[in-house]
């Protein structure tokens, strides 16, 4: 049905856009590759996602957009008798697809676990294939928090349910979410929705999880700290983030040895580390 949706897409936008079209329909590879814009007249467009005019790079019926790194192509068309066509626009990908993070809390009647079913938007294939999940979709894992699952993907957005993991879809016995839009992190729970205060247990189990996992020692000292917090490690991180005791991100920055914290409320937070191969580390730090 993905497959049929995308096509038509292609189509209508060929019937309403004054025959301005852009290709391929996938719009991620692993190495670079070319989308091409075509139509009868001439074509302004752009490439980092800013609106075109009639002063942006232009081409007659036909342009090729060398696609190696992530772009945003947006693109009019005017033809011989001067109208102008809506613009149109579409994102491609290359290279290593950002990571999604989804946390979902099921009803404690799903013995069986919890199951996602991932409609991708965007992009919309990974290199040229579309992926469709079949029922019940691929199996979460437990977050080592209350009744919370837990699963990583890789999308920038996309749309995604959750259902009890039962065989067979039209059976009275399978239960399923509606859609829910996401972006890169999803905290959705079966009762009350999508939800911004995620519980800390989330940030606990996760902290767990990296230092069995790490050999390596990272150490944040002093703790409880006041002013500066200090983190004694050989790693490479390029960026950190603080997140307080409710999951909430209240500060992001590129990674230094010595972070300036004056300006948080007292109270529990975590460290994450992020390294270039896009690992993760969780550390527990109070602000006095």
């Amino acid at each position: 049905m993905k497959k049929f949706l995308l096509f038509s897409s292609i189509f209508v936008s060929c019937f309403f856009f004054s025959q301005l079209t852009i290709s391929p329909v996938g719009t991620h590879y692993y190495n670079p590759y070319q989308a091409t814009l075509s139509g009868n007249g001439t074509i302004y467009y752009t490439t980092d996602g800013s609106t075109p005019t009639l002063t942006s790079s232009s081409a007659t019926n036909n342009v090729q957009v060398l696609i190696d790194q992530n772009k945003e192509i947006k693109a009019f068309l005017v033809n011989g008798q001067g109208n102008t066509s809506t613009i149109i626009s579409k994102k491609y990908y290359t290279g290593n697809i950002p990571e999604a993070v989804i946390y979902f809390k099921a009803p404690s009647a799903w013995t069986a676990g919890s199951c996602i079913m991932i409609d991708m938007v965007a992009p919309n294939s990974i290199d040229g294939q579309v992926i469709d999940t079949l029922w019940p979709g691929i199996a979460m894992q437990p977050a080592g928090c209350e009744s919370w699952y837990k699963i990583t993907r890789n999308f920038e957005s996309a749309q995604v349910s959750f259902n009890n993991c039962f065989l067979f879809e039209n059976f009275p016995q399978a239960i399923t979410t509606n859609l829910i839009p996401m972006g890169s992190t999803l905290y959705y729970d079966f009762t009350d929705g999508v939800i911004t205060t995620p519980p800390s247990c989330l940030f606990l189990a996760s902290h767990e999880m990296q230092s069995k996992s790490n050999n390596v020692l990272i150490k944040v000292y002093p703790n409880p700290v006041s002013d500066i917090l200090k983190v004694n490690t050989d790693r490479n991180f390029q960026e950190y983030e603080i997140i307080d005791g409710n999951g909430r991100m209240v500060v992001k920055n590129q990674f230094v040895k010595k972070i300036s914290i004056h300006q948080l409320i007292a109270g529990n937070y975590f460290l994450k580390l992020k390294d270039l191969k896009g690992d993760l580390v969780l550390l527990k730090f109070i602000k006095k």
